[in-house]
């Protein structure tokens, strides 16, 4: 992984301490997807020691045929083969790169089998989750999850904000957030994961957090649906905009900063999402769009990837509706991709609700 901007200014290179810390670090990456790679890069470049885990060697396929990568981190599958190179590791960081809706067997899997074979006798260890998305049988955030399957010594921590992958393993400059209650958890992470072309900033609103990176996936997939009908920009950006608004709605109902949703894993992400070709969910949404006669599983299939915002789209109604909010955007993704809605019909809906005004959900 490359920067094309840094250069050799010893401005912009770790102090002497820092590089010492990352030094001796030691980083396990579960997932190793795209970005799961690029953050495993970015850990590796810094100077940790770095394991990329995978489920099993066909996971691995794709890391494997990357030119250079196993010079700069080990690749493993989650076996007790694979462990055993682990035993009695002291590991500071180890970074959740899964989807949503794996993260409970990917969570039980490090209580159980390598929680007990790690060294535990210094400094807490710190679990990053990058998974976006809502539980769907539960409807819980990737912090619940967590918190309910892993130890309590456990410093917990959520990565989200704008980030494409395949940028972020090219060296392309990207921001992101890390959020948590603990500070050891958003330094360590800062210290591991900061890069002149990565930067990490802290938050202590896990919540609000979370739902960014969960909910833009659905307003992404909705955006493509409007560029897929070519509606024009002012639809996009109408759109955008009050999809921010229900994502901001439903953090406030659960506690979150409404600020937060102006920043990297709201508005960011958001903006970046829906307006990007890189963006699956856009994909998704411009699918449906243009050939609107396929079934959605087809479509899902032919993407070839996971598309969380169709599985985001489900839980984030249902959990809507049991906090009793007004989410038509929302509503509406959930009637096209699981009631069966055409999408034309779905946006006149839209087009044609009550009029109201524009901040009315918020409770004064």
């Amino acid at each position: 992984m490359t920067n094309p901007l840094e250069t050799k200014d010893s401005n912009s290179k770790p102090n002497d301490q820092t590089s010492a810390a990352r030094a001796f670090s030691q980083v396990i990456v579960i997932g190793p997807g795209v970005f799961g790679r690029a953050l495993a890069s970015c850990a590796a470049e810094g100077g940790a020691k770095v394991t990329l885990l995978g489920l099993d060697e066909n996971a691995l396929s794709d890391a494997r045929q990357i030119d250079g990568l196993q010079k700069i981190m080990s690749l493993q599958t989650m076996d007790e083969l694979g462990l055993r190179t682990l035993e009695a590791a002291r590991i500071d960081l180890i970074i959740l790169a899964v989807p949503c809706q794996a993260l409970r067997n990917v969570s039980d899997w490090l209580r159980t089998k390598l929680w007990p074979i790690l060294d535990h006798s210094q400094e807490q260890t710190v679990v990053l989750c990058a998974a976006k998305g809502i539980e769907l049988d539960s409807l819980k955030l990737p912090h619940e999850i967590l918190s309910e399957l892993l130890p309590q010594d456990v410093g917990i921590g959520l990565l989200s904000g704008p980030t494409f992958a395949m940028e972020l393993q090219a060296g392309l400059p990207t921001a992101i957030v890390v959020a948590s209650k603990n500070d050891h958890v958003k330094r360590v992470a800062e210290q591991l994961l900061h890069r002149p072309h990565f930067r990490v900033y802290g938050s202590d609103d896990v919540v609000g957090v979370e739902l960014g990176g969960a909910l833009k996936n659905v307003i992404a997939t909705v955006a493509g649906v409007v560029d897929g009908l070519e509606l024009g920009h002012n639809a996009r950006a109408a759109v955008v905009t009050r999809g921010l608004g229900e994502m901001a709605q439903m953090g406030v109902a659960l506690g979150a900063n409404p600020m937060t949703f102006l920043g990297l894993s709201g508005l960011g992400d958001l903006i970046l999402t829906c307006t990007g070709d890189l963006s699956r969910n856009r994909r998704f949404g411009l699918t449906l769009a243009s050939q609107h006669e396929r079934p959605v599983n087809e479509i899902l299939a032919e993407i070839g990837q996971v598309v969380e915002g169709y599985t985001t789209t489900r839980s984030a109604y249902l959990l809507s509706q049991k906090l009793q909010l007004d989410t038509p955007i929302l509503k509406m993704a959930y009637e096209v991709l699981y009631e069966g809605r055409p999408v034309r019909d779905a946006v006149k809906h839209l087009l044609n609700r009550e009029q109201k005004g524009e901040f009315d959900w918020i409770v004064r």
